[in-house]
């Protein structure tokens, strides 16, 4: 049976780690205003607790089994999502499922289209970050530079008000022009996620993505010791940067895109 859960609940059950739990976590503990939670349960156990993420540019699930094993089918709690006033997804739309990597074979998700790894990175050596770049903070004014970048470069999980909610850095050119951009998704005192990493293609291959990655970091360590970032498996170019500024994957997650086709 699928009911719905409220944050204080959460704090009851299991305990949710950061690390192992990441997705659904900074759910819970970052973005409960904006997140519709759910929990399965059977028998008086709590099987699963799943959660929608509202305002991203796709439909964002995120799902921690407690069950210890045994299989389990999400189509119901996909259902129950469904239905809420605060959630629109009509049928024949998109969504994406996170979820820990070791879960992912034990859980079903109707309508699969595409399935990635996410990795999530933990800066462990930040004495081998990069001396300080000429990178500089955005004002407030220039957050539409941020968005016009973002578009270019493609980052799937870009919101434009991240601009104007936490700190953003650019490099540019000697024409002032945006050439590389970094910010957070997460920016507080137990921990951030750098994010918003890219550089315009005109202007790749010149180690502008190292140098902005490290002034992020550094920015991120002045907020809180615990800086992470998430990267997909599938871009090795991207990992080794990491890796070279003292990151470590701590643990991974599974990406999948489904169809809502039922």
């Amino acid at each position: 049976m699928i009911l719905p859960l409220k944050y204080e609940q959460i704090s009851s059950l299991t305990p949710i780690t950061l690390e192992q739990s990441y997705i659904f976590y900074g759910n819970v503990y970052l973005r409960p205003e904006r997140s519709v939670f759910a929990a399965d349960v059977e028998d008086g156990e709590v099987r699963a607790v799943g959660a929608y993420l509202q305002g991203m540019p796709f439909h964002a699930f995120s799902l921690q089994l407690l069950a210890a094993e045994g299989e389990y089918d999400a189509t119901d709690m996909l259902n129950y999502f469904r239905q809420q006033p605060s959630v629109d997804m009509p049928e024949g739309q998109t969504g994406v499922f996170g979820l820990p990597q070791a879960a992912f074979e034990r859980v079903k998700i109707p309508g699969i289209r595409a399935q990635r790894t996410l990795q999530l990175m933990k800066l462990v050596a930040p004495d081998r970050l990069l001396a300080p770049g000429s990178s500089r903070l955005l004002a407030p004014s220039e957050g539409q530079l941020a968005v016009a970048l973002a578009g270019q470069v493609g980052m799937i999980s870009f919101r434009a008000e991240e601009v104007e909610e936490m700190p953003h850095i650019a490099l540019f050119s000697e024409q002032d022009e945006p050439m590389a951009l970094a910010g957070f998704h997460v920016y507080d005192d137990a921990f951030v996620e750098i994010g918003n990493i890219g550089t315009s293609e005109k202007h790749r291959k010149k180690g502008l993505g190292t140098q902005i990655a490290s002034d992020i970091s550094r920015m991120g360590l002045e907020k809180s010791p615990n800086v992470y970032l998430m990267v997909f498996a599938d871009n090795p170019a991207a990992i080794r940067v990491y890796e070279k500024l003292g990151y470590e994957t701590v643990s991974r997650y599974a990406f999948i895109e489904f169809e809502f086709a039922w």
